[in-house]
């Protein structure tokens, strides 16, 4: 064998091993949706499914509500490609909660620098993340990937917007629901769009240049189905805005709940981004 053929040979061999390791992006924020934590992503196994392919953890980080305030629970991994979990105020109005989220990002920035950036997002908190990357186009947000999120919008917040709304909710903290009360803005957010409602006027906002992925569930049909978002609601394709530049919808999944299913998808998912 020739040096040159050698030399082919084993940048080939290079080639195919890297092909074999994580995504390229170096950092993954990983958004909670309403009414749930950070820890959704490690019970429903998808963060097992990040690190079986060589990506690590890097804790949970809180927005306490104090500018410049974010507070780590682990200590990030010094040079490698890392997910991070954020912790939202679920219960707060997007707008809230995209301003947590800006200081979450800012904070992992000050420790690894300006690196490549995911965010993936579940429910209403794949809408927190389009929601910030519309408000801060130059954060350089690399790819945007959403799971079962109500883009266009969902009927149940209207139906528990109305119940709020009513003398019914004077007896919410008696039954354990005293959420309703603490989210009425937040269900006002995510209404059907129509003219005059956040989801219309964001939907309609010109977006980054971003790959933009979404995973969606199938319709519902008796127990089966997600149940809480429509299928078409979850499409970013079907964002006025996002025609052109959102990729075909992946779909998975009989719930809306996340699922270790999600976690395989968003792997194969990360590889195409690396590639």
């Amino acid at each position: 064998m020739t040096q040159w053929s050698a030399w082919l040979v084993a940048l080939c061999m290079l080639l195919v091993s890297g092909a074999a390791g994580p995504a390229r992006a170096d950092v993954i924020i990983l958004i909670h949706g309403y009414f749930s934590g950070d820890d959704a992503w490690s019970r429903s196994g998808i963060t097992s499914e990040l690190e079986a392919v060589g990506w690590e953890s890097g804790g949970g980080v809180t927005a306490t509500g104090t500018a410049g305030d974010v507070r780590f629970r682990a200590s990030a991994p010094k040079g490698a490609q890392a997910y991070y979990l954020a912790d939202l105020p679920s219960e707060a109005p997007l707008m809230i909660q995209s301003a947590a989220l800006k200081e979450i990002l800012a904070a992992i920035r000050a420790q690894r620098g300006k690196e490549r950036t995911i965010l993936v997002g579940h429910s209403a908190g794949g809408v927190v993340a389009r929601l910030l990357m519309v408000q801060e186009p130059t954060l350089g947000i690399d790819t945007l990937i959403t799971i079962a999120t109500p883009h266009l919008g969902t009927d149940k917040a209207e139906v528990a917007g109305l119940i709020a709304s009513t003398p019914l909710a004077m007896m919410a903290p008696v039954m354990g629901l005293s959420t309703l009360n603490r989210s009425k803005s937040l269900y006002d957010d995510l209404t059907r769009e129509r003219p005059g409602t956040l989801l219309y006027w964001l939907n309609r906002q010109p977006h980054p240049k971003a790959r933009y992925d979404s995973i969606v569930r199938r319709d519902s049909f008796a127990l089966f189905g997600d149940n809480t978002v429509p299928t078409w609601s979850q499409d970013m394709g079907k964002v006025v805005a996002l025609h052109e530049q959102a990729r075909p919808a992946v779909t998975i999944g009989n719930d809306h709940a996340l699922e270790r299913a999600d976690g395989v998808a968003l792997v194969r998912l990360l590889r195409e981004v690396h590639f």
